[in-house]
């Protein structure tokens, strides 16, 4: 009977510099494959995204996390952007899955159910929200972007005391270090999927 890809065995990559097991897209890999590509230094790459030379060659030998922002700054001198930076380093290793038992799940409000996933090799996190009719979502304020996608129902996004209604099939984006909370005020339940560039748990 032939194999489904959820009956290979779940191996972690492994970093060729010292052999480590490393879950998940090697970021630093694909920082340094692509430098070399380029003709650049290490130096280079890092004078002009304005980070260090021993940081960055952390980064690259996967001994240092490196945030958001500062990914965005190297994958501009490299000459992409950050969703091309971390799709071609998608790429390049096996498929990661979010296993039930690696995900996290709170109450946030009466009946609000929130359930997070970190992206990994990143500083990213997804999360599917459902919210009862009449509920909201307690009012929360964070590093980094919130991106809402609203699979179904309506909702309102209340940020900085105004409210923005959505309807199903909108996308909205907004600084996370602005006070905000999600609410449904209608009859029916809604659900949305979420981005948060800065993970919140």
């Amino acid at each position: 009977m032939p194999k489904t890809a959820t009956d290979a065995p779940q191996t972690p990559s492994t970093d060729a510099a010292d052999g480590r097991s490393q879950p998940g897209p090697q970021i630093g890999n694909v920082i340094r494959r692509l430098r070399r590509q380029r003709g650049l230094s290490l130096r280079q790459v890092a004078d002009s995204a304005q980070l260090s030379a021993s940081f960055l060659g952390a980064v690259e030998r996967g001994e240092s996390d490196i945030s958001v922002g500062r990914l965005a700054l190297v994958a501009d001198v490299l000459g992409h952007d950050l969703a091309s930076l971390l799709g071609y380093s998608l790429r390049q290793s096996r498929p990661r899955f979010i296993r039930p038992e690696e995900q996290v799940r709170m109450r946030r409000g009466k009946g609000i159910e929130l359930t997070a996933m970190r992206v990994p090799g990143t500083n990213l996190e997804l999360l599917l929200a459902t919210l009862p009719p009449h509920s909201q979502d307690r009012p929360v304020t964070h590093a980094g972007l919130d991106i809402l996608y609203v699979l179904e129902g309506n909702l309102v996004l209340r940020l900085d005391d105004t409210d923005y209604p959505m309807t199903a099939g909108e996308c909205v984006v907004w600084p996370s270090s602005h006070e905000h909370a999600i609410r449904n005020d209608s009859d029916e339940p809604a659900r949305a999927i979420g981005l948060v560039t800065e993970t919140v748990y």
